[in-house]
């Protein structure tokens, strides 16, 4: 499953057209059905991130980080700046692309305090919520 979810991904890098919200949905799907159940984290505990709600729990922080690694914004416990500002050119709608870069610019150094890579992508991935929630989508 993971195997297909990142080739799919790669496909459409290659490619490099914008996905529609129900195609990025869609591909959260695939990446959630991956990472859940090798985080062992209940829907309950990750629904409400697209909220703003992130629940401290170290199932829910690494339920990040494996979604972050998988989408290659995170590499070595640091947030992969070129790879997630290339990523939101290619593929985001253009109405997302400027929010959603200003909101990775704006978190860039976030993970620098952070040793460990499920701390790490928790609290970069709260601080692109919080910089600008109109435009966060989080699988």
């Amino acid at each position: 499953m993971i195997l297909i979810v990142i080739a799919k991904f790669l496909i459409l890098i290659s490619l490099c057209e914008t996905m529609t919200m129900k195609q990025i949905k869609n591909t959260g799907k695939m990446m959630r059905k991956s990472c859940q159940p090798k985080n062992n984290v209940d829907d309950e505990k990750i629904n409400p991130i697209n909220d703003g709600v992130f629940i401290e729990e170290n199932e829910v922080k690494c339920y990040i980080a494996c979604i972050m690694k998988m989408a290659n914004t995170m590499k070595n416990g640091k947030l992969n700046f070129e790879a997630a500002m290339k990523q939101a050119d290619l593929l985001l709608p253009d109405e997302m692309k400027e929010p959603t870069k200003e909101a990775i610019v704006a978190c860039r150094k976030v993970a620098d305090s952070y040793k460990d890579v499920c701390d790490a992508s928790f609290h970069v991935t709260k601080c692109i919520y919080n910089h600008n929630p109109s435009v966060f989508f989080f699988p």
